[in-house]
């Protein structure tokens, strides 16, 4: 199934679900890393995304294991529920990108936590280095509204 693209209108419908979700994601994250900091203490950093308990640890850290699993699996499964919509996230702090087309290409429409709605876009290679204001026509197409 071809990504789906979004008109500006649609993705700027989106910002407020996104808004509530990152900072979720953000808190999310804040335990994660404080987490990381302690198991890196005691000698058994995290390495990945999937969290593992260690049978030789002690129960302590077999604790810190767990609840840091936990708090990883809540963030994908919420980050999830962004990508069900069909936007791409690029950064779990609230970096997102809306496939849409303008001028007969697909470009990104490219939204980051804390801004009001979509400002800026960007080419598919550019990344978020490449973002330009949206022009005036504001004329970026999606495949349901228009």
């Amino acid at each position: 199934m071809p990504p789906r693209l979004f008109s500006l209108r649609e993705a700027n419908s989106l910002v407020p679900t996104l808004q509530s979700t990152f900072t979720r994601a953000r808190g999310l994250r804040d335990r994660i890393t404080k987490l990381q900091l302690e198991l890196t203490a005691e000698g058994h950093p995290l390495d990945s995304a999937r969290v593992e308990i260690d049978p030789a640890a002690s129960r302590q850290v077999q604790g810190l294991q767990r609840r840091a699993a936990t708090l990883v699996a809540e963030l994908i499964e919420l980050l999830r529920g962004v990508t069900d919509l069909g936007i791409e996230v690029k950064a779990a702090d609230g970096l997102c990108d809306f496939r849409s087309r303008h001028g007969g290409r697909v470009v990104y429409l490219c939204w980051r936590y804390g801004e009001e709605g979509v400002s800026s876009f960007h080419e598919l290679n550019a990344g978020i280095a490449g973002r330009k204001p949206l022009p005036e026509d504001g004329a970026f197409e999606g495949d349901w509204l228009h």
